[in-house]
């Protein structure tokens, strides 16, 4: 993937070769569960790219049900960040 960074927990999207800049931008717009800060990247993230980039399952639904019952939990109102995910999931059963 051309990462050329330390390795700290946060990876900045800089630090990829273009083809892998791209497919981290979309993961983390479409999966990041935060409102700032798209150029770096959680660890999560970047195991849901790295099964991706090396074709290996991931469970993608359980890493967002933990981040979902972490903002339930916190009382913030921050679940409503999800309704559309939520939605698909019941209209898939």
């Amino acid at each position: 993937m051309g990462f050329t960074g330390h390795l700290n927990g946060k990876y900045l999207m800089t630090m990829f070769s273009p083809p892998y800049k791209f497919l981290i931008h979309c993961v983390v717009h479409a999966l990041s569960h935060r409102k700032g800060a798209y150029d770096e990247t959680s660890d999560y993230i970047m195991n849901i790219i790295t099964c991706l980039v090396l074709n290996m399952p991931y469970n993608v639904s359980q890493v967002i049900f933990d981040h979902l019952i972490d903002n339930i939990g916190s009382g913030s109102g921050k679940y409503i960040m999800y309704p559309m995910f939520i939605q698909m999931m019941i209209d898939d059963k």
